[in-house]
């Protein structure tokens, strides 16, 4: 008993620092939430005007995902730098196994994303009030799961990028493939004019595709999540995050072994 409890306090040591990283100076907080707000507002109306419907209603849950997903990525920026100057050894010399500190990382990308994307959703809902309700609030854990997922493609990254600068270059590639290819930013009407039906269907299987239209889903119907939309992003997500378990599991335990990757 006395393992486990020194086991958990080690986990939420390291969840701790993952979040205070993030969280820790205001100011930077402060400036993300307003160029998201800029997004909202700017993109948002402008292209409303030049369009037949309303696309800043469409465009305001897609900022939310966007944030949550660089929130979420956030935490495999800090394991990288973790790997690079020593922290993730001194880590792995707390009374922490293997396991326990891929969860923790895991576990500290789900709530950064999750507090990241509840702030920009209160934000939302000065802009769009139908946001305000129970179905909304029902997201929230949705939200978790998925920036869990979304903190397991951050683990993949680290995995094959290993020491050096290729994690920023991959990150950024990652990220613009993964938001570009997805609902946040365009109608699966048009999506489907431009690619085949098959690379159509694998769109709206992106993580981010499903939180997107599963908000806008609630801003337009004013109810809860259909069993088989919430089935369907659950799964979706839980398959990442199994993945990003075990990518960081290999890679703890090869720096277990060598010292480093």
């Amino acid at each position: 008993m006395t393992t486990v409890i020194r086991q958990r306090e080690a986990m939420f040591r390291v969840l701790q620092v993952d979040l205070s990283y993030f969280f820790r100076t205001k100011w930077l907080i402060g400036t993300l939430v307003a160029l998201n707000i800029s997004d909202m507002l700017v993109a948002g109306l402008v292209y409303t005007n030049m369009m037949s419907f309303d696309y800043f209603v469409f465009f305001v849950p897609g900022v939310i995902v966007a944030g949550m997903f660089a929130a979420a990525l956030d935490v495999g920026r800090r394991v990288h730098l973790g790997l690079s100057q020593g922290v993730s050894q001194y880590y792995l010399s707390l009374p922490l196994n293997l396991e326990g500190l891929a969860w923790a990382h895991m576990l500290s990308a789900g709530l950064g994303g999750t507090i990241y994307g509840s702030i920009l959703l209160v934000v939302a809902l000065a802009f769009i009030p139908r946001l305000a309700s129970l179905a909304t609030l029902s997201l929230i854990p949705l939200l978790f799961i998925v920036s869990m997922g979304l903190g397991g493609i951050a683990a993949v990254l680290n995995l094959f990028s290993k020491g050096g600068d290729r994690y920023w270059v991959f990150a950024e590639g990652i990220q613009l493939v993964i938001l570009g290819l997805s609902t946040v930013f365009y109608p699966i009407q048009v999506i489907g004019s431009l690619f085949s039906p098959d690379a159509t269907q694998a769109i709206l299987a992106n993580p981010l595709s499903q939180v997107s239209d599963a908000l806008r889903q609630v801003i337009s119907t004013q109810s809860f999540l259909s069993i088989g939309s919430f089935g369907e992003v659950i799964g979706t997500s839980l398959i990442l995050m199994f993945v990003g378990f075990i990518c960081y599991r290999h890679v703890f335990a090869k720096v277990w072994e060598l010292g480093k990757l």
